[in-house]
């Protein structure tokens, strides 16, 4: 049997109206085209209650109790525990088991949530250490301070498509549409690598590497790109920022940008790893 729809509260108020002018119970339900129960449990309801809203209902009981809503301290405890196997450890416990949806639901109620895990770098003690060491150095740093510094990098991009998953919003059956198809080729289609810098709200040189960079390579870039965009972006004494890349803590290099430093013409900023 199917459940029956309840009366709106508007519709009970015009129960209640079309009453107090004089109308029986037999002609409010044909005038609002409703069962004469309807007419009979709201006119009883607002009797009882001075009010045409619905009673508060007990609802479904829980089938847990409040000790036993205590696994989210199992949850904390080891966060990679799914709600499957939290489901599995209770029920191992009742007489009654329990659903995983419940579970889940007892753990979204305590403000505990599903989700992806962030990725960050595995980092070392030292590395620790030298990367709060830089952030105590850096942390007065004005914003003036940092319109100062030149960030450089090297990034390689796909030419022909990208690695990542593409979403389609598709039918069942069009699974092989070419509006529903991510082209591919062969061998992925290669990639570019450029290097790049900005500094002071503003982009300096792009540079593309042709095959491998290596130490002289690069040399050559701080010689025609990075030293030349910093004195035009910001000026004479700019910082320059680099990672620890082998080709950037080569002797070639450093020795370069040491005499560079002593010339007055930029400062070299410590990076710490990762």
């Amino acid at each position: 049997m199917a459940r029956k729809r309840e009366l709106s509260s508007e519709t009970r108020q015009s129960i209640l109206v079309v009453r107090n002018e004089g109308y029986s119970m037999r002609e409010i339900a044909k005038k609002l085209k409703i069962s004469n129960n309807g007419v009979y449990y709201s006119l009883q309801r607002t009797a009882q209650t001075g009010s045409n809203q619905s009673r508060k209902r007990s609802g479904r009981p829980r089938c847990t109790t409040k000790q036993e809503d205590k696994y989210r301290v199992s949850s904390l405890r080891n966060r990679r525990l799914t709600g499957l196997q939290l489901a599995s450890s209770l029920n191992s416990t009742r007489k009654t088991p329990v659903s995983t949806s419940t579970v889940k639901r007892r753990l979204r109620d305590s403000g505990l949530q599903g989700r992806v895990a962030k990725k960050k770098p595995y980092l070392r003690l030292a590395n620790k250490r030298k990367r709060l060491k830089w952030a105590k150095e850096h942390r007065h740093w004005t914003e003036e301070d940092w319109k100062k510094v030149l960030w450089t990098d090297e990034s390689k991009f796909e030419v022909f498509g990208s690695q990542r998953r593409t979403f389609v919003r598709r039918r069942t059956n069009e699974k092989m549409l070419e509006e529903c198809l991510t082209p591919s080729v062969k061998h992925g289609g290669g990639n570019v690598m450029v290097w790049g810098c900005f500094g002071a709200g503003k982009v300096g040189d792009l540079y593309r590497v042709k095959g491998i960079l290596n130490k002289e390579g690069y040399h050559s870039i701080l010689q025609r790109h990075a030293i030349p965009s910093g004195q035009r972006l910001i000026g004479a004494n700019f910082v320059l920022q680099q990672d620890n890349d082998p080709k950037h803590t080569s002797k070639l290099c450093k020795n370069y940008l040491q005499q560079k430093q002593a010339a007055g013409i930029l400062l070299v900023m410590e990076w710490p790893a990762q």
